[in-house]
């Protein structure tokens, strides 16, 4: 699956690697996708009851998952109903979306600017907060498309505003949030510190930042064979740029931009490879049982305190607060 490039070829001396998919496995049809998907209607509440009895995180998140589920199922978007009930959160997102999720309950933002994290953040914040607004960006535009079609569904496009943009192209009215939101993104933009300073810039005096990212005792880049988004030019071997790991040092890069973090909280693989394993089956296994991700999280992650001590790779949430504004 992988290829490592000597660090060597690379002038900053940081590790890559390279990642050589298949062509995404087709999902079931007919009586097999039928069978399928009733599989996970009546396995998730076993999973999900295993994940909270467990101690995974975002299995109360998953309360508000299940009422949006059925808000959408009557509204008509059956697809969407059945991610929302049946398998909302997979793998480390369990962790990432209980950290923003308490921090948004907590923060009560009356506005805020998301920067391409799981739809479902932003939407359901919008559900809990009648009084809130959201601006979303997005540069894949199929992507915001169904952001927007789910916003509709929830009854809440109305307080939502659409930018199928890079972030650094943002209009000029877009600043000024009490909380800006990033989860998981970062890493896959190739002027990650620049995208930094755009966030940070478009946080208000006495606003926060919510950012979270994968990371690793070492630094690391990863290039894949499959370019998702269609947004970054090939290497010669038809290789894009798809995510990067944070260690201590690049961590540090950021926090010269937002200065230290409120608040930091890791989670990472009890051994290591269980990610590129979950990575690998999710491409190809097309009978693969999002439904059970409670339980194979639990075995796979755990909390962690120290990123320089990881073994394998983890994620880290970071909550970063800019100082008001002196009278």
């Amino acid at each position: 699956m992988s290829e490592l490039i000597d660090p060597a070829l690379a002038a900053d001396g940081v590790r890559r690697r390279r990642l050589s998919f298949h062509l995404p496995a087709r999902p079931p049809t007919g009586w097999r996708r039928i069978a399928y998907l009733m599989a996970g209607l009546v396995l998730f509440p076993f999973y999900w009851g295993a994940g909270a009895l467990l101690g995974v995180p975002g299995m109360r998140f998953r309360f508000a998952c299940l009422a949006a589920g059925v808000r959408l199922l009557f509204a008509g978007h059956a697809a969407d109903a059945y991610h929302c009930v049946v398998s909302p959160l997979d793998s480390v997102r369990h962790f990432e979306m209980d950290f923003f999720w308490r921090r948004l309950r907590t923060l009560r933002p009356a506005r805020v600017l998301d920067v391409s994290s799981p739809r479902l953040l932003t939407l359901l914040m919008l559900r809990a907060d009648m009084r809130a607004h959201a601006d979303l960006v997005n540069p894949d535009s199929n992507d915001l498309a169904r952001t927007r079609s789910m916003a509709q569904g929830l009854g809440v496009d109305s307080r939502c505003r659409f930018f199928d943009v890079l972030i650094d192209t943002l209009p000029a009215d877009a600043r000024d949030y009490p909380l800006v939101t990033c989860m998981s993104v970062l890493e896959h933009i190739v002027d990650d510190l620049g995208a930094v300073r755009t966030m940070w810039d478009r946080v208000a005096p006495g606003g926060r930042l919510l950012l979270s990212v994968p990371c690793a005792a070492e630094a690391m880049e990863e290039f894949t064979n499959i370019d998702e988004y269609g947004l970054l030019e090939s290497d010669e071997a038809g290789f894009v740029f798809w995510q990067r790991y944070y260690d201590e040092a690049r961590l540090q890069a950021i926090f010269a931009i937002t200065g230290a973090p409120s608040a930091r909280a890791l989670y990472a693989e009890r051994v290591p490879g269980a990610y590129d394993a979950d990575v690998l089956a999710k491409r190809t296994d097309p009978f693969y049982p999002r439904w059970r991700e409670p339980l194979a999280t639990a075995r796979a992650y755990a909390r962690r305190d120290n990123s320089a001590t990881l073994s394998g790779m983890g994620v880290v949430a970071l909550e970063f607060a800019k100082p008001a504004i002196e009278r």
